[in-house]
């Protein structure tokens, strides 16, 4: 019944969030309590505590209010034009710049972070130009979820399914670098042909050269402030490991030390600016998908993949590569992650003889998993917080049917290209 129950309400809560007939916080937050209430998590006194991820939550927090402290110096403003001045010559080459750097950015940051820093510095250079910012902003949440599939640190799944694995930054980074390039490439390929008429317009040069950025700023001290803030924040993230400080401590720290800083006496006005509505829906989102994991309907999935595809390392590795991406798209692909690593591990000691090797099992959940959150706008947080910040700046609402119609093609792209790369690496 306790699995019925989770299930019915995940579809529901679902199902709302795809027809925009509520609200889509409304929507998670009355599934979460309706979950509760019908003691799906009855072992705590505080149950969906432990199906709430508090390093995504107050690492959006934290972020939140640091872009929102340090923005009135019209630091990505400049950053913009800047990047107008180096690659302003037409709307290709500017998709492409910013792709890949998001993607870059994105394997060594974390996607969340990623995306709220370039999502304003894009806008600024759209708003400027006049032209359509959707194919560049979608560009970029693509961008962020393929590019944090390349490294160890660019994804929570990698680094739970490398610590299980016991793979290193260097091994882990050699086999999904070239399938993140090719995945990379192919999806910008797709989005350029399908969005060529609003890209391949040139820009004027006489618009971008006329652009004076000194007048931009105006306090110096508050931009060299936050530019110093900004560049401290990046170099912070880069070296969390080492430093042995959660990401989301990182971002609440440089959050409040920057409301501290630039804006001692506006706080309850930037404070305002944050997107609350998209954190309370992590928080509903977290405990619905929750639901799935404490009823075991998430581990019931995973066993029934491995009676399908057990009996073979390849179908089970190219199944678990498209059944990983279609459910990462509809739930947090942390819990999934988390029930899949030990039906994974197990594998050897239901058949040896056929898994001699767990490495392109490994590899196929961390893509599935990863890629998958391009499926849909609530596949991944990048997803979520792109979508929100579109909402916050330029007022504009993109349905779940808009976001599905392109991620549906590049998560069906990217996980047919990612199939053919780990059959080719490991099995001929």
């Amino acid at each position: 019944m306790q699995q019925i129950i989770s299930i019915l309400v995940f579809l529901i809560t679902l199902i709302l969030i795809v027809s925009h007939k509520i609200n889509r916080t409304i929507a998670a937050m009355l599934g979460a309590t309706l979950l509760i209430i019908f003691n799906i998590f009855p072992t705590q006194m505080y149950p969906f505590e432990h199906y709430l991820d508090f390093n995504t939550i107050f690492l959006l927090l934290g972020m939140m209010v640091f872009v929102n402290a340090i923005k009135k110096s019209k630091i990505f403003t400049f950053f913009g034009i800047k990047a107008l001045s180096y690659f302003g010559k037409n709307g290709v080459w500017l998709f492409l710049i910013l792709t890949a750097l998001v993607a870059i950015t994105s394997s060594i940051i974390d996607n969340v972070t990623t995306i709220l820093i370039f999502i304003p510095i894009t806008l600024a250079i759209t708003d400027t130009l006049k032209i359509d910012y959707f194919p560049y902003i979608l560009g970029e949440i693509m961008a962020s979820n393929i590019g944090g599939a390349s490294t160890i640190i660019g994804d929570p799944p990698n680094i739970m399914i490398a610590s299980a694995a016991n793979f290193s930054f260097s091994e882990f980074f050699g086999v999904m670098f070239p399938v993140a390039v090719f995945n990379l490439i192919s999806m910008d390929i797709l989005l350029i042909f399908i969005f060529r008429k609003q890209l391949i317009k040139k820009f004027q040069a006489e618009i971008i050269n006329n652009m004076n950025k000194s007048k931009i700023i105006e306090d110096k001290k508050r931009f060299r402030l936050s530019l110093i803030l900004l560049i401290t924040v990046i170099i912070a993230f880069i070296f969390q490991h080492q430093l042995g400080v959660e990401s989301s401590i990182i971002a609440l720290f440089a959050g409040f030390f920057a409301l501290l800083i630039m804006e001692p006496n506006d706080i309850q006005n930037t404070i305002k600016e944050v997107e609350w509505e998209s954190i309370l829906f992590f928080i509903g989102l977290f405990v619905v998908t929750g639901g799935l994991e404490e009823t075991g309907v998430l581990n019931e999935l995973s066993m029934m993949l491995v009676d399908f595809a057990g009996r073979s390392a390849q179908l089970f590795s190219s199944f678990l590569i498209v059944t990983s991406g279609i459910l990462s798209g509809f739930v947090d692909n942390i819990p999934y992650t988390a029930t899949m690593i030990p039906v994974v591990a197990n594998l050897k000691s239901i058949n040896s003889e056929v898994f001699t090797s767990l490495n392109p099992q490994w590899y196929s959940l961390a893509l599935g998993a990863c890629l998958g959150g391009n499926l849909t706008p609530i596949g991944a947080s990048a997803n979520i917080i792109g979508i929100a910040l579109i909402k916050q700046f330029k007022g504009d609402n993109i349905s779940f049917k808009k976001f599905f119609f392109y991620g549906f093609m590049i998560t069906l792209m990217t996980l047919f290209i990612s199939t053919i790369y780990i059959n080719i690496r490991y099995f001929f």
